[in-house]
């Protein structure tokens, strides 16, 4: 019995030192790792695991296995050697430099190494007796040994000591009071055993040896503990470490310490208690939970073949959607649909985001090997529908009205959910929701109709919520773009309007100087003169640039305040009947379709005037000869809407993205600030104005002004 756990605490030892040691010379934390670090793990590591190898083979008589125990007995006496000095180092590296993981080097500390030396003579003994035991061999050394064990012990426990507030890390003075205790413990328990208790009690001095042999394992669970409990230093201990580390000692235990008593056992009852054991295993993972997920995602891991990728993917994907905050939300959210749909192998996929009232913000709707972006109703490469927006409304009504974030058809709370599933084709569909934002990922179906096992599932939670929450600052950073470039935008403008006004205002009284001069010329000359045709085109030109003139006058006027009421349909009419004459000498025509409503609302009749005097002329201007222009005035409850049709030849995409910034124009001749102006006039009024332009068709404007 006491063999068994002698070999089972030094195996236990030997695991716990080789995860230290794997987790120390691992990539990510080599950069924290000192020397003497490294070496006092290593010191440990040999000297529990030959005690280990020695304690196996302490009873064998092969050649080829007491050459093994020789170099067990070999990597001991390393151990011991090393152990203290590597201790030594490190008190006073960390006395003279502190934390510093690569500080200067300085020969000077291999003097702290110096009695390593006695290994020489320790291993000729060593190998010339490979099936004595070890510390009898190694008898002539122990005083000395001991001696200089103390002696580094105390040096260093009183260093940590010093250290306990002079160095800044989490718990440190926790720690280094903890290695003090732990260091003068160390010593005492040395001469103890070696002078007192073993040769006062010699018939228990393989239990004495055993705990003394234990014994450096001590510092290392300390300085393991801080690093995983407080990040004492930033190391990366890796679960899969720590579980294997378990696992080992589990096994150990059970081969050491229950294997013989099964073993009787199954004698004396004649019952196999290995399937016993069997059955217990499976019902404690049966009955557990926790245990019951841990074997189900080892499973995955073991037998499926897409977890590994489906995590990895999720990564990469998870780090490109922090990088995309700087794209439009429309592009932006195209993009993670079509990568959602690749990840999960579904053959369609589509996102949706809500404003009030369920009205759609952005939508994306991917499909089959032909990804899209699409504002009407998609189809699917194979004929079958996306959810349209009525479908994924009654989709995100079901999310709600459950309480439910994500729902499958096999979790599907209703048959009418089940039903609608079935309708859009859809397997999956998970809300987000973060803050204000309110949305929906509808996932399509896998091949041969297979669902989204959990590891996908829960990869879709992750990636949704880190979605929500870019797509929330994607709009937040979009926004205050928009401000800083429409702060830009006003204080340029409003420098232009002053140089306008003042150029503007130096122009207008010499042309009306020119022209006044002009008219009389013309006139006292008469129509037969041959500078009459010349007369002419000077007041024409004269006239042009008054135009010019007055707009740029419009465009520097500051706002008026609406402080009169008036009845857009007569603003209409009257501008109609002004335009009328123009129409004719185009060869345009006019048609109205007005209703018979009169609402009036607050608005300045000048400025209102202006709007749809721009409106019309750009309409006749742009239908040309033989063109139409239809306009048509409803009034709803709360809302005059006004349609500006013409049959021109429409707008470029171009053009229209900008159509209402100053000096963008179509014309050969136009200034670019007729719609910048109707632009302004309408937000100074509080409506809305929207154009709908398809080159070659023509283009509309509709202006809702507000009752």
């Amino acid at each position: 019995m006491l063999s068994d756990l002698q070999i089972f605490g030094l195996g236990a030892a030997t695991v716990v030192d080789t995860v230290l040691l794997v987790a120390l010379i691992e990539r990510p934390n080599r950069r924290h790792v000192t020397v003497w670090m490294l070496a006092l793990t290593v010191a440990a590591w040999l000297w529990h695991a030959g005690s280990f190898v020695h304690t196996l083979l302490l009873e064998t008589t092969h050649p080829w296995p007491l050459r093994v125990n020789s170099v067990a007995m070999t990597a001991m006496a390393i151990g011991l050697l090393l152990m203290p000095s590597s201790m030594l180092h490190g008190a006073i590296r960390l006395w003279h430099t502190g934390i510093a993981a690569k500080p200067r080097s300085d020969a000077r500390y291999g003097l702290c190494y110096l009695p390593v030396l006695a290994l020489g003579p320790m291993a000729r003994i060593l190998f010339a007796e490979p099936s004595g035991e070890f510390l009898t061999l190694v008898a002539p050394f122990t005083t000395p040994y001991v001696a200089w064990l103390c002696a580094t012990n105390l040096v260093a426990a009183a260093t940590f000591w010093g250290l306990r507030r002079r160095v800044a890390l989490p718990q440190a003075t926790s720690f280094f009071q903890g290695m003090t205790a732990v260091l003068c413990g160390l010593s005492v328990l040395a001469v103890f055993v070696i002078y007192v208790a073993i040769p006062r009690w010699p018939e228990h001095a393989e239990e004495w040896k055993l705990l003394a042999g234990l014994s450096p394992v001590l510092p290392a669970l300390l300085f393991a503990y801080h690093v995983v409990r407080f990040r004492f230093v930033p190391l990366v201990l890796e679960r899969t470490l720590v579980y294997g580390a378990v696992l080992a000692a589990v096994f150990l235990f059970h081969h050491l310490a229950l294997a013989d008593v099964t073993n009787r056992l199954s004698e004396q009852l004649r019952v196999d208690f290995a399937i016993v054991e069997a059955v217990a295993a499976a019902m404690l993972v049966v009955a557990y939970q926790p245990l019951r997920q841990r074997v189900a995602e080892s499973l995955r891991y073991l037998l499926g073949t897409r977890v590994a990728g489906v995590r990895e993917q999720t990564r990469h994907l998870a780090a490109r959607m922090s990088e995309g905050i700087e794209q439009p939300v429309e592009q932006w959210l195209s993009t993670i649909t079509d990568a959602v749909r690749n990840l999960f192998g579904v053959d369609h996929a589509s996102s949706w985001l809500f404003g009030e009232d369920d009205r759609v913000m952005h939508c994306s709707r991917r499909s089959g090997t032909l990804a899209r972006l699409e504002s009407g109703e998609p189809t699917r490469d194979d004929g079958q529908e996306c959810p349209s927006y009525e479908q994924a409304v009654a989709l995100r009504r079901v999310l709600t009205k459950t309480g439910q974030r994500l729902m499958t058809r096999r979790d599907a709370v209703s048959q009418a959910a089940l039903e609608l599933l079935s309708e859009t084709s859809s397997s999956t569909v998970i809300a987000i929701d973060h803050r204000d934002l309110r949305g929906l990922l509808v996932l399509g179906r896998k091949p041969f109709n297979q669902e989204l096992d959990e590891e996908e599932l829960s990869s879709l939670v992750l990636l949704t919520e880190q979605l929500a929450v870019t797509l929330r600052n994607a709009r937040l950073q979009q926004d205050r773009l928009a401000a800083e470039r429409r702060a830009l935008r006003e204080e340029k403008l409003s420098t232009l309007g002053l140089l306008a006004s003042s150029i503007a205002h130096e122009i207008k009284n010499p042309l009306s100087s020119i022209r006044t001069i002009s008219t009389v010329m013309a006139e006292d000359l008469g129509p037969n003169s041959p500078h009459a045709e010349d007369l002419r085109l000077i007041i024409s030109e004269i006239d042009r640039l008054a135009a010019t003139t007055r707009q740029l006058l419009e465009f520097a006027r500051p706002v008026p305040t609406a402080s009169d009421s008036c009845v857009p349909r007569e603003l209409l009419e009257h501008t109609l009947r002004i335009l009328r004459l123009l129409a004719q000498q185009k060869g345009v025509r006019l048609e109205t379709d007005f209703d018979d409503g009169a609402a009036s609302i607050h608005a300045d009749p000048a400025s209102l005037g202006e709007v749809f005097f721009n409106l019309l002329s750009n309409s006749i201007d742009a239908a040309g000869s033989g063109g139409l222009v239809t306009v048509s005035c409803r009034t709803e409850s709360n809302v005059v809407t006004i349609l500006i049709r013409d049959t021109g030849p429409g707008l470029p995409p171009e053009v229209q993205e900008h159509l209402f910034e100053p000096f963008v124009t179509t014309k050969l001749d136009g200034t670019g600030l007729g719609l910048y102006i109707v632009g302004r006039r309408i937000r100074e009024l509080g409506a809305e104005i929207r154009c709908e332009s398809t080159p070659g068709q023509g283009t509309s404007f509709e202006v809702r002004l507000p009752i």
